[in-house]
């Protein structure tokens, strides 16, 4: 399986594989702003976007680009 799947990599195009890792980024952070609605129901799409950037960058960054505390 593992054979098969490098082959098919290795077929596509450069953008395919792009494409490929733009629907998994995508998928991913749909999953992450889901979860942080769930831990957070009554936030504003503002602190969604904090807390994304607190899960992604850390604390310390993300305090400085939103200008707010964790």
């Amino acid at each position: 399986m593992q054979k098969a799947y490098y082959q098919r990599l290795a077929e596509m195009t450069p953008a395919e594989r792009v494409a490929i890792g733009v629907a998994l980024w995508n998928a991913g952070d749909s999953m992450q702003r889901a979860a942080l609605r769930r831990l957070y129901p009554q936030a504003d799409e503002d602190e969604i976007l904090f807390r994304l950037a607190v899960t992604r960058y850390g604390s310390e960054l993300a305090s400085k680009a939103y200008g707010r505390q964790e």
